[in-house]
């Protein structure tokens, strides 16, 4: 009876622990003080990535008038247990700077969509080895290493 007891006990507090919430910060944490120090018409490119370091993206599109965008990105994303995960709070500030690289303005995207991250992989050019090639594939350049330093 108390080995039950035990293993209720046990099987209760590993359903508690695996519903734990997770939260998850990614990207850029987005505050509006910081961002509140560039001064427009002055900071360039080169002062930006200073103060913030790499945009998550840069625009790959150029304007007629040659300006172009960077974007930092914040997502802020909570987990439960085996359930997929739920985006708490997203936030985007886009930095505008002109042809010659100056800051033009500075805005939170009113876009909200949720952006999505991408969970594939790209294949590298090598050969595909299964558990066998693997595991004795290099086996044949010892051999002969070894071979060679006997003659």
């Amino acid at each position: 009876m108390a080995n039950f007891k035990v293993v209720s006990f046990m099987c209760v507090l590993f359903c508690l622990t695996a519903c734990e919430t997770v939260v998850i910060n990614r990207g850029y944490i987005v505050d509006a003080a910081d961002f509140g120090k560039i001064v427009i018409g002055k900071d360039n490119t080169d002062t930006v990535f200073n103060k913030f370091g790499s945009p998550t993206i840069r625009s790959s599109v150029v304007a007629n008038d040659g300006s172009y965008r960077w974007y930092y990105v914040y997502k802020k994303t909570e987990k439960r247990g085996f359930l997929d995960a739920k985006i708490i709070d997203q936030k985007t500030k886009v930095i505008l700077f002109d042809k010659d690289g100056i800051v033009r303005a500075v805005t939170e995207s009113s876009y909200e969509k949720p952006i999505s991250t991408v969970s594939e992989t790209t294949k590298s050019g090598g050969k595909d080895a299964g558990i066998i090639g693997e595991t004795f594939g290099g086996l044949g350049k010892y051999m002969k290493r070894y071979s060679e330093k006997e003659k």
